[in-house]
This record gives structure tokens, sequence and C-alpha cells, in this order.
């Protein structure tokens, strides 16, 4: 029986809690009048009760605490310290909708009158999003949790609840407490659109695309077209590049290539450190072959 990690026994801790917090939300989903201040309740319970942020752990919760003329929905505070701020709208509501109150302005609002406090909360009932505000031009979500990730009805099946418990470990007081809300920072930066595009257009990358294209079509491409393709392929996508051509079929086509690719790629790699690991091995038998050797020549010369 393989040992509990640190994420299964949280996850396990949750499933009590997250189970009765699903019917919750399950019984607003049915609710045609249910008000943001009912959601907003139930987002502090679930914080508490789930993720950790409880009075035995050391934290409490203010609702609506005043900061200046601002009154962030929920504020979470360790001791007198305020660590992050939540922003919840009512059930369902649409956080991409371009309008000026869409969530993300307010907490970076709330943000600058709370200078030492970097996180910020975004929820809807269904969606919590995680943003880093180290920046504060320039937040960047750096973790996001569904409780509808298809868009389809609550479902609080043993296995979606199990699911659900996993995801939101990423939230718990813990993943806080431990930095990993820093790594995920890090992560999202190193993964964001910008990041991923600038590494792909670098000229080390699209020297290794010249030399495979040359190797399957027989041809050699010019550095400004090439350059212009790419950079067309990732400003439209596949959708927009290739049309009625990107459907279903096409699709699983190139994940099943994506995933050979990973799949040689990890080949690649373990060839590799098995040709290092004799190498290794050789050098310490020639070391240890050797050093005698030389302690007898330091006794000569002493």
């Amino acid at each position: 029986m393989s040992k509990e990690t640190k994420q299964d026994r949280l996850a396990r801790q949750m499933t009590d809690q997250m189970t009765e917090h699903l019917i919750e939300l399950k019984a607003f989903e049915s609710d045609n009048n249910c008000k943001e201040s009912a959601v907003e309740k139930w987002a502090e319970t679930f914080l508490k009760n789930c993720l950790g942020y409880s009075v035995s752990n050391g934290y409490s919760i203010k609702s609506q605490d005043k900061k200046g003329k601002l009154r962030p929905d929920l504020v979470i505070f360790k001791g007198e310290k305020p660590i992050f701020v939540i922003e919840v709208k009512k059930l369902g509501f649409d956080f991409d909708k371009s309008d000026f109150r869409n969530g993300k302005i307010q907490l970076k609002e709330y943000l600058s009158a709370y200078e030492e406090v970097s996180y910020g909360f975004l929820c809807n009932g269904y969606d919590w999003k995680l943003y880093d505000f180290s920046n504060k031009q320039n937040p960047i979500e750096i973790q996001k949790v569904s409780f509808k990730p298809d868009g389809a009805l609550i479902e609080n099946s043993k296995k979606m609840v199990e699911e659900l418990c996993y995801e939101f470990t990423s939230f718990h007081e813990s993943a806080h407490s431990n930095e990993e809300w820093a790594d995920y920072a890090k992560e999202a930066t190193a993964f964001s659109p910008d990041s991923l595009a600038k590494a792909i257009l670098s000229s080390s990358v699209m020297k290794f695309i010249t030399k495979e294209i040359r190797g399957e079509h027989e041809y050699k491409a010019s550095t400004e077209l090439l350059y212009d393709k790419v950079y067309n392929l990732l400003s439209y996508g596949l959708d927009d590049t290739m049309k009625e051509a990107f459907n279903p079929e096409k699709d699983a086509e190139f994940k099943k290539y994506i995933k050979s690719q990973i799949k040689q790629l990890s080949k690649t790699k373990k060839t590799a450190k098995s040709q290092q690991e004799p190498a290794t091995a050789e050098a310490t038998s020639t070391e240890q072959k050797v050093q005698p050797q030389q302690t007898e020549e330091t006794k000569n010369v002493a």
C-alpha cells in the first residue's frame, strides 16, 4: 500500500465539508433569486471549513472590511496581518466580460489600499481564481478551480467530490503558508502567452524549426518567411490559420503527434541518463585506483 502524501491527507480531510458545500451550491443553482450576499457567506464558510482558514489555525475573516473608501467583500487575516482579499460576485458572474467592474479591477483597487498584500481571489460561487498582484500594474492569474469545469450542472458524486478536494488543495492555507503560491506565480509567468511566444520566436528555436522542416520536406525556408509564418500561427491560432481543415479529427491528430513527441523526448532523456551513469562509475573507479598511487608518491616525497 502506497504511503499517504500530504495532498492525499488534505483531500481526505476536506471530503465531508466539500460534500456539504457542494449540496449548498447546488441549492443556490436552483434558486433564481440567489443573492450575492448568500454566495459571499457561503464562500466565507468554505474558506474556514474546507480550506483551513479557521480560528484554530490562527486566521480570521473580516466581511466588508473598510479600508479608506473601499470595502472588500472578504479579507483574510493571519493574526493581525492581512494575507489576501476576495471579491465575491453573484452566482455564475462572467469574469471575462469587459465591464469596468469585472472584479479584477476591484481587486486591483483593494490591493492598492492593502499595499502589503500580494494575492487576491475572484469568486462567483462556481469559479475561484487566484491572482498574484506583486506587480500591481500587471497582475497574473496563477491558479483556477471550478465547480463546473465543463459548464454542466453541479455534480456531487463521490468521484467529483474527490477531484475537487485534490484541486482545492492548491488554495489550502498550508499551500499559502509553505509559499507554494509563489511557485504558482513563477510557473504562470514562465508559461504566460507572452513568455511562450518569445521562447518559440527565439533564434535558437527557429534554427531548430528550419532544420526540422528541411529534413521533413527537403525545403530550406528563408528566415524572414519562417518568422512570418510562425508569427501568424501564434497570433491567429490553428483554428483561424487552418480554417475548416482544423476539425475534431485534425485536433486529435495533433494531440497524438504531441503525445508521440513527448514519449520520444522521454526516451532521449533516459538514454542520456543511462549513458552518463556508466561514465560516472568509470570515473569513480579510475579515481579510486589512482588515489593509492598518489598517496604512495606523497609518502616517497615526504
